[in-house]
């Protein structure tokens, strides 16, 4: 239970479709919805939400997680303060009447907790008995009341309530005797409660069981012993409570269903629909001035999460829709409240839970500035310095938090706090590495202040350390394999190299190859096997004393290339030389091989040999298939006896492309007979 209560039953809206959200048809008033972008929504570390209080006195929202058995305790921004584990089955929560005391109900251990407010730290536990299991809890009359699930009896009804009395030497707990009202709750009801109605309480029940789902009973608690007010139905027929809460006299009960319904705390079983819009109504709560806000599982465009009416009027005033903040599911609301100071929150649900302000102020924050001087001096102290202002500031004596990131704490190192005194602060530190080093000053946030944080880098000098690479040969042909030797100079903790390669034609790694731990010479040695030109990097990623530093070769690589001379009769031998032997009539026809690339040519050179040398004597370019063959006859009148040769050729940039080093195949030599 809170002040301003919203229950979302555990089971509603699992798989339901929305209803369109309806206004008043033709209203000039119909409220444009204002959509939040998802940078608004804050994460809230639960697994689960089982109830949200509004803590006015201590400016504190407490949330409760039976999942995780943890307590978070947020700031009106939405910040987490404090976070109160091991409390397994947590559940309902209430704030005592002078604001000093929180309560909250445990399922699992079947106790009422009582926790210091202004602290949030337990200092009571209250047992309830073997066979009650408390869900919700209220504080009025001078009392906690708590709803609670008995022992189950298949078939049976075994929810009911029962109060705690604190007052006495030694606790009590007094159980309702549903023989004396008629009440009936298949599962434990939530309880209502209002400052407004102090000896007031109203137990609905949120079960979708046939024959109490949407009723509730209201209860005089100004006695001993509880008294009926009335009861029935506080939804439409056949329908089911969300969630309810008092209006802001205290004289009604506002409860969300198919639409949200009013009745008089006087006649339950007589309610007035005062919403036109009747999609399922998932959680509602009331302003101080009577504005009534409504949370809806739309997720269309044109639909709000969101509707805002005045008291006494169906139309809306204001309509508010969030963006998705999970890439799978949409941000059903969980919770809708106001705070003392006119805001109005938001809790969503998906994978993860979310918290977005709608409206009313914003929470401020202060603005820190932080100056670090533009460069320092390893080892030597430095002194940083700050101010604290803006919207609003903090009081002097308030800790800052501190962290140094630099190259050997890339997660952020924490420094002793710093003090805010007049508005401003200092540190000094000594920094152990060079390199880029960041002072981050944060304020964790408070109860008045939300959480800011600012940051400033120094530029501390690192030494440039010696790396050389080294290859196996100078040049290399496709399908060889070259070795690569890094050198890596002194350098303070890092020993590791990095292998980068980017063959030609291909875009660059996101990663590198191989890292490698030198050996104690300073060396490290890669293999690459070789099909294009390629570009080997070898990168060092620096330390702390010494600056990263990168070197890099390419290794060329020629192209394999083979030709095959057709249309001869026969092979023999000139001298030493095997030749192929064609008839006078035959025209030479040259089939290349080479590894395709789109748009590769090969160029065909052909010789005759004359006055004691080789003579150029018809070069030809011939487009390469897709598997790697260009054909090409070279026709002429060709005379008995004069020897050929002829050879294939790729050149790097005019062969269609840039991936290999100028190549050349061998040659194949040939000559005509008649």
């Amino acid at each position: 239970m809170r002040v301003s209560r919203a229950v979302l039953a555990a089971t509603v809206l699992a798989g339901s479709s929305a209803v369109a959200f309806a206004v008043s048809t033709g209203s000039a008033s119909a409220a444009e919805i204002e959509k939040l972008p998802a940078g608004a929504a804050r994460l809230l570390p639960v697994e689960t939400i089982d109830d949200v209080l509004v803590d006015p006195a201590h400016r504190h929202i407490l949330i409760s997680d039976h999942e995780s058995g943890r307590l978070v305790v947020t700031n009106y921004g939405g910040t987490v303060l404090a976070r109160r584990e091991g409390l397994s089955g947590i559940r309902g929560l209430a704030l005592s009447a002078d604001s000093s005391t929180i309560y909250a109900a445990r399922t699992d251990t079947r106790t009422i907790v009582a926790f210091d407010a202004a602290t949030v730290t337990q200092k009571a536990s209250y047992p309830l008995g073997d066979a009650v299991y408390p869900y919700d809890v209220a504080e009025a009359g001078g009392r906690v009341w708590f709803g609670y699930m008995g022992a189950w009896a298949p078939g049976g009804f075994d929810g009911n309530l029962g109060a705690l009395d604190l007052s006495g030497a030694e606790p009590a707990v007094r159980l309702h005797d549903p023989a004396t009202d008629g009440s009936a709750f298949y599962m434990a009801p939530i309880l209502i409660t209002s400052p407004t109605a102090p000896n007031t309480l109203v137990a609905a029940d949120i079960s979708h069981n046939g024959d109490t789902s949407g009723k509730a009973v209201a209860y005089d608690i100004s006695g001993a012993v509880e008294s009926k007010i009335s009861s029935g139905a506080i939804v439409g027929n056949y329908d089911y409570t969300n969630a309810a809460v008092l209006s802001t006299d205290g004289k009604s009960l506002i409860s969300g269903g198919f639409g949200v319904w009013q009745s008089a705390l006087d006649k339950f079983g007589t309610r007035d629909l005062v919403s036109q819009d009747t999609s399922p109504a998932t959680t509602v709560d009331v302003a101080a001035d009577g504005r009534l806000a409504v949370g809806l599982p739309n997720s269309t465009a044109t639909e709000p999460n969101v509707a805002v009416y005045q008291a006494g009027s169906k139309t809306p005033v204001a309509a508010y829709q969030v963006s998705k903040v999970e890439q799978y599911a949409m941000p059903l609301p969980s919770r809708v409240l106001w705070d003392p100071e006119g805001r109005l929150l938001y809790i969503t649900r998906g994978d993860d839970y979310h918290f977005w302000q709608l409206s009313g102020p914003e929470f401020p924050a202060p603005t820190i500035t932080v100056d670090a001087p533009a460069t320092g001096v390893r080892a030597q102290a430095l002194t940083v310095t700050g101010t604290v202002g803006g919207a609003i500031g903090l009081p002097d004596g308030t800790e800052l938090n501190v962290t140094r990131t630099d190259v050997e704490s890339p997660n952020g190192k924490t420094l002793a706090k710093a003090k805010v005194e007049s508005g401003t602060f200092r540190f000094t530190d000594t920094p152990p590495a060079g390199g880029s080093v960041r002072y981050t000053v944060s304020y964790a946030g408070g109860e008045l202040a939300d959480a800011a944080s600012s940051n400033d880098t120094v530029q501390i000098p690192r030494a440039t350390p010696t790396l050389a690479l080294a290859t196996d040969k100078t040049g290399y042909t496709e399908g060889d394999t070259a070795t690569v030797t890094a050198t890596l100079g002194s350098t303070y903790s890092n020993r590791n190299v990095e292998f980068w390669i980017q063959r030609a034609g291909e875009g660059p790694y996101d990663h590198p190859i191989s890292t490698v731990k030198v050996n104690s010479a300073g060396k490290a040695t890669f293999k690459v096997a070789l099909k294009r030109n390629t570009t080997v990097t070898i990168k060092f990623a620096g330390d702390g004393r010494y600056a990263p530093r990168s070197v890099a070769s390419v290794l060329y690589t020629k192209l394999k290339l083979g030709t095959g001379v057709y249309n001869d009769y026969k092979t023999g031998k000139i001298g030493s030389q095997t030749y192929e032997y064609l008839r006078t009539s035959k025209d030479p026809k040259f089939v290349h091989t080479a590894s395709p690339y789109p748009n590769r040519t090969v160029r065909t050179v052909v010789q005759y040999y004359s006055g004691g040398a080789w003579k150029t004597w018809r070069t030809v370019t011939t487009k390469l298939t897709s598997t790697g063959r260009a054909t090409l006859t070279v026709d002429g009148t060709y005379k008995a006896g004069v020897k050929w040769r002829a050879r294939a050729e790729y050149l790097y940039g005019t062969s269609g492309d840039k991936i290999n080093a100028t190549s050349a195949g061998a040659w194949r030599y040939y000559t005509f007979t008649k």
